[in-house]
Order: C-alpha cells, then structure tokens, then sequence
C-alpha cells in the first residue's frame, strides 16, 4: 500500500525530502545503484553510460552537479573527499538497499558533510531478519548481462539480542557501445545488537571491486556524423596507440565501514555516535606518447630505459585512508530538545601517475593498476617513475548546537541551530614541482531554522531558512606534468568554497487515499564552482572553476496514490526550475557574457509519470520522465533538445513452493523504441562558437561532449526467499 508504489512517502521534516522505499527499489532491475532509483523524483535528473547501473550514474539536483551533494551512507559520508563526487556502483547490492531519500537544498544539523552545497542523499540498508534463511536472486539480460546475489541471514542469535546478514553478487555485461565490458563483484554485511527497545548498534560494511570500460564521448558534430560508434578501437595500432580501448579502463575497490550506536542513557537523555571507515584504491586508464631521452617526473627531467617503447600506460592512480566520528547528544525537558555534536574526520588522499609497460605487440597493459609489481618503469637511481605523485591531506572539524522547540501538543515545531565547520587542507608533492607544498584552511558559520505547523493528521505546512558550502576540489591546488615536463593542468588560486543560502515554503497532504507535496525555493550561490573535464594523457580529469554568483528558483510537485480501482497506484512529479547566472565569467584576460545565462544541466522543467499495478502475484510497473531542454556551454550557444525515458517492469510472485518463500520472476525493459540521442552533458565548454569578449577579445569556440542514451535492453530475473 506505499504510496506511487514505492515512489512516496508520509513526511514530517521541515523541508523537502524525497525519498523512494522497498516497495518501488524491489521492481528495479536488480542491478539498480542508489543513484539510478531517484530518477522520477521531481528535483533529480539522472543519467547512465550503460543500461544497468553498473558503472554509476550522474545525478543534477534542482541544476546542481551530484558532487554538490552530500551523500551519506548508513551513517557515514561517502562522496569522494577531494572533489566532492559519489560513485553509487560502489554502495549497496539493490537487493539490499531499504530506501533513499533526497533533501535538495538543505542537510540536516548533523550531516557529516563538506560537499553539500546542493543538498544531501540517504541511503540505507535493509536491517536483517529475526528468522534465519536467505535470498537468491539470478539475472540474465541484453549485452550478455548476467548476475548472480545470495543472502544469507542468521536470524536472531539465541537470546543476545543479535542478528546479521551478509551477501555476495558477481555482475557482468559487455559494452553496448563498443569494446569491452563492465565487471563487478560486491559485499554487504550488516549486523545489529538489540540492547533495549530504545538502545542499539549496528554494524555494516560493503565491500566493491570493478572493472568498468570507460567510453569516448562525442561533440554534437560526431555524434551526428558516428552515432554510438564513436568510440575507443577494439584493435591495437601502433600508429593509432592511445585510442585502444583498454587504456579506458575504471578499475578500483573500495571498503565502506560503519557502527552506528543509539542509547537511551536516562529519561530524555540520548547518545548517538557514528565512527566509520572508507578505504579504496584503484586507477582510471591512459596511455602517452614517449620518447628515449626527453622523461620527466614532474617538472624535471630524469633518466629511464625505455627499452625501445614508444607508449606506456600512464593511469591516474587513486588510494583513500579516510575515519570519522559522529557524535551528538540530545537532552530533552519539556517543550525543548537541545542537540549538541562534534564531526571529526581526518583523510589521504594519494593521486600519482605511474608509469607501467605496454605490450608492444599487442598493446595491453601489464597492470591495469599500474602501480603495483614489477611492470612499473624505473629510473637509473632505481625508483619508480612517477610523472606526478601528490598526497592531499583533509583535517574535518564540525561542531553543531540546535534546539527544538515542540508547541500546542506537536503541531507547531520551530528549529533553530548552527553548524561551525572547519578543514585544513595540505597538499604535499613527491615529485619536482613549482612549490612542493601548499595549504587552505577554511572556516564556514553555517546557521539554519525551519518552522513546520500540523493542521491536522492531513494537512501540513513548512518553512525553512538554512546555508550549506561545498570545499573546492583538490585538484586546483597542484599541477599536473606530462611525460615530456609539459605543464597539462595548473593550480587555480580563486577557486573558494561555494556558500549557497536556500529559502523554502511548502504544503504537504495525505489521507487514506492521497499523498501530495508542493515547495517553493530559492537559492543565492556565491563562488559557485563549476567542474571542467581535462585529460591528463588519455585520463579524464576533473577541475573546478569560480563561476561568481547564481540564482536559482522554482517549484517541486509530486502527487500519489494508495491503491484505486483495484490495484492501481500512480505517481506524478512536476518541477519548474528559473536559473540564472548572475556574473561574467573570468577567461584568460578577458569575460565571457554569461551574466544572465542559464547554468549547464539545468532543464526549465522536468515531470514523471509512475503507474504501478499490483495484486500480490501479478504485478506491473511503467516510468516516463521528461526531461527540458538544457545548455551545455556557458554562453548558451548549444543545448540538447527534450526528451522522455521509459521503463517497464512485469513480474509475477508465486506462492510459498516448498521450502522457498515467494518465488518470482520479472523482467525489467528500458528505452523500448532503442531510440538513440544525447541524454546528458559530460565536459561542459565556455562557448561552442567563436565569441566576442566583454574586453573586445575574440575567444575561439571549444565543443562541448555528451553522454548517450543507453539502447534498448531487457533482463529477466528470477528470486526467492528461504
């Protein structure tokens, strides 16, 4: 009986959330990512690279990129601590995962978060069962797409007040573009301890490693001229080298690790602490030209045999160490609950660029790695070649102190609070560079209230007024160097921490029958930071500009329904978004007119339409979302035209057979037409077309690229409980 089957629920907070539950994520494709779930939601505009999830998902929030969005994974942050982005593939099985909840524009007094700019995300993992057994779960589809999930569940432990799961899955397609494939193998594992009805702790871990094909994406012009076949080669050439395709290549593992712990420690007195791990490590592929004689590292020239090779694998290397703590303490008297907590997190982050060999004859990588063994180049002196090799050093401290206030027996709610956050930053270089260690140290004031008023059990009204900031990627605070000692990305000294302050108002209905909500914002950014694609050899890599000042405004709708005429529960979502920029951007010694502009990704409107049909053992499901037309320069010279996705689930729930509980079979289609077009902008440009700046110069015209609609594709599953 959930709401829109899954795609809504009754909310209290004071401030939009918008989440998605079990009853909606359990008909998804099992191989969905907490990204992929949130794509009819009315702030979010999703999109893919492959048709299942596997390699990720990019998410825009109210026209905001999804590294401004802070997201939070059983108690634990989990966007990349350098640039802010959030990899969803290396989360939770879907089989696994209980809800996700989206809060645009605001977070929470105790969001552990210094990427949140755009607002926050939630995803959770279903709790184990008190009855011990499992679930299995086998999936076949286009693109030779299979996979495989078991969870084993353990039940309540005797009388310890304990009980845990854990799950294994093993996914693998091949590209629906080109070459190569896409591999995934994942853990998860959540425990809980019951010590009374009010107190517990939790322990959950999730374990990822992958092997993702990484694609080209082409300008308009080659996307008109190549259509999906614009890609890498699937054949190795000497004279064509760094466009083979496995030199684009994702590859990485990663651990998340959390224990939440929640105690009553007296009446109206309560303890909450979250302390969590992440740790990871991996490499996205490239190659680059060399030549006997003319090697650098950094920016300083050094002795290496080559061995006759004229190309090496030059990967951008990746390893995380990152721990926290979240702990807060509310005392409830009376009418007043105050919250007093302290967020702590310490991070290293290593980027590097080793240099490994190539097969010269057939072109593979000895290592896709490139970091590990034997098969990395050394210098005369014996060390290892690194063209770049940094360590970023994050030092996170927040401290947050509200209030709640509870009035006329709970239907009015007034919150105030403020939240002190504090990061220092360093950045030390291994190899020669024009200054080997730089340094920021930022502090941000971050106050926030909300006002939230019952009429009753039905109707409801809420306000809120809060600040959110998101760091500047690390990346702007070191230089990048060629095999050659070229100088490819420098340190940008004017990037500053976006403050973004967001206004709200909203109405929210239910009855037996209906759940609705309808909000009104408004958002003021300062140093609004922009991320720019460069390549580092073949590599793609992210940076971050100062864009000034935008606005942006709108209005959210979503309206559903339980169960009617049977077994029918639509859903429909609406968003109006007006963004504008609010300052010329600097370029080189001159402006761009972007005063006025829309921001890139920012569709004027977007709406969803969700029907769900569902009688206990036959059960249907269709999604269309439409998508705006939206920029992908800052001048506003190109722009990919609307469009409307589809989706499509039937499945039918057998009776408990023996000793399996609700057997099922489903089968999950997408983009039915295999209609093929641009869906998304992946690197941004200032201009597409030659422009005149404010100061009279002429400013050359750079193309921007886009990611691709996934064709057609159909998986068929099959599942059970034991």
């Amino acid at each position: 009986r959930a709401p829109g089957g899954g795609l809504m629920r009754v909310e209290n907070r004071a401030g939009t959330i918008q989440t998605v539950t079990r009853d909606y994520i359990a008909k998804q494709s099992p191989t969905a990512n907490p990204v992929q779930v949130l794509s009819m939601e009315p702030s979010a505009f999703v999109t893919l690279t492959e048709p299942y999830g596997i390699a990720g998902a990019n998410l825009t929030l109210r026209g905001l990129p999804g590294d401004h969005i802070g997201w939070i994974y059983n108690g634990a942050p989990v966007n990349d601590v350098g640039d802010g982005g959030f990899y969803p593939n290396q989360t939770s099985d879907g089989d696994n995962l209980q809800s996700v909840s989206l809060v645009p524009g605001s977070v929470d007094l105790d969001t552990p978060s210094i990427s949140a700019a755009a607002g926050s995300a939630h995803a959770t993992l279903i709790d184990p069962s008190h009855h011990r057994g499992g679930f299995v779960d086998f999936s076949y589809g286009s693109y030779d797409m299979h996979r495989e999930f078991v969870r084993l569940e353990s039940g309540d432990i005797g009388h310890t007040g304990v009980r845990a799961f854990v799950s294994f899955s093993n996914t693998a397609s091949n590209n629906w573009r080109g070459p190569g494939n896409f591999r995934r193998k994942h853990v998860d594992f959540k425990l809980i301890k019951e010590f009374t009805p009010d107190s517990n702790w939790t322990v959950t871990a999730s374990y990822n490693t992958n092997s993702l094909q990484l694609d080209q994406n082409p300008t308009a012009e080659q996307f008109r001229e190549y259509g999906k076949h614009f890609d890498y080669s699937s054949t190795y050439s000497k004279s064509n080298n760094l466009n083979y395709y496995k030199y684009g290549l994702d590859a990485f593992q990663n651990l998340i690790a959390s224990a939440p712990l929640s105690l009553k420690l007296a009446e109206g007195l309560r303890f909450d602490d979250t302390p969590y791990l992440w740790w990871g490590s991996g490499s996205i592929g490239g190659a680059s030209d060399v030549t006997q004689g003319d090697t650098f590292s950094g920016n300083q020239p050094v002795d290496v045999n080559l061995n006759g090779a004229t190309s090496v694998y030059t990967p951008l290397y990746f390893s995380y160490h990152r721990t926290g703590n979240n702990a807060k303490l509310a005392w409830t008297a009376g009418k007043n609950t105050v919250t007093l907590g302290w967020w702590y997190e310490w991070s290293r982050t290593n980027q590097s660029t080793p240099v490994s060999y190539i097969n010269q004859t057939d072109g593979g990588p000895a290592n896709i790695y490139g970091d590990y063994g034997p098969s990395i180049y050394k210098t005369a002196s014996g060390q290892r070649w690194y063209l770049n090799d940094h360590n970023t050093f994050t030092q996170v401290n927040m401290l947050y102190l509200g209030d709640r206030l509870s009035l006329l027996h709970d239907k009015l709610e007034l919150k105030a609070g403020l939240r002190l956050a504090m990061v220092s930053r360093k950045v030390d270089s291994y190899v020669p560079n024009e200054l080997q260690h730089r340094g920021q140290n930022i502090t941000e004031p971050l106050p926030q209230f909300s006002a939230r008023y019952k009429f009753n059990s039905h109707h409801q009204i809420y306000v809120l007024g809060t600040t959110s900031f998101k760091m500047p990627n690390n990346n702007t605070m070191f230089e990048l160097y060629s095999a050659s000692g070229a100088m490819t990305t420098a340190p940008t000294d004017n990037v500053k921490p976006e403050y973004s302050i967001e206004e709200e108002i909203g109405y929210r209905y239910n009855n037996k029958m209906f759940v609705g909500e309808i909000s009104f914002f408004n958002y003021n950014f300062t140093n609004r930071q922009l991320s720019m694609l460069s390549y580092y050899g073949t590599a793609p890599m992210l940076t971050t500009m100062n864009a000034g000042n935008q606005t942006s405004r709108g209005v959210d709708v979503q309206l559903s329904t339980r169960p009617i005429f049977g077994h029918f529960r639509p859903y429909i979502s609406f968003e109006y978004l007006d963004a504008r920029m609010d300052s010329n951007i600097r370029y080189l010694n001159d402006y761009l007119p972007t005063k006025g502009k829309r921001p890139i990704s920012a569709p004027h409107e977007m709406g969803s339409l969700g029907i769900d049909w569902d009688n206990g053992h036959i059960f249907a499901n269709v999604d269309l979302k439409y998508v705006g037309a939206q920029y992908a320069t800052l001048v506003n010279d190109e722009k990919l035209n609307p469009y409307i996705t589809n989706t499509v689930t039937l499945g039918y729930r057998f009776s408990n057979q023996w000793f399996l509980h609700s057997p099922q079979i489903q089968l999950n289609m997408q983009n039915l037409a295999g209609s093929l077009y641009r869906s998304g902008v992946y690197a941004m440009s200032s201009n597409a077309h030659a422009v005149t700046g404010l100061r009279g110069t002429t400013i050359a015209g750079s193309a921007p690229t886009y990611t691709l609609m996934p064709g057609f594709a159909i998986a068929f599953s099959m599942s059970a409980g034991f």
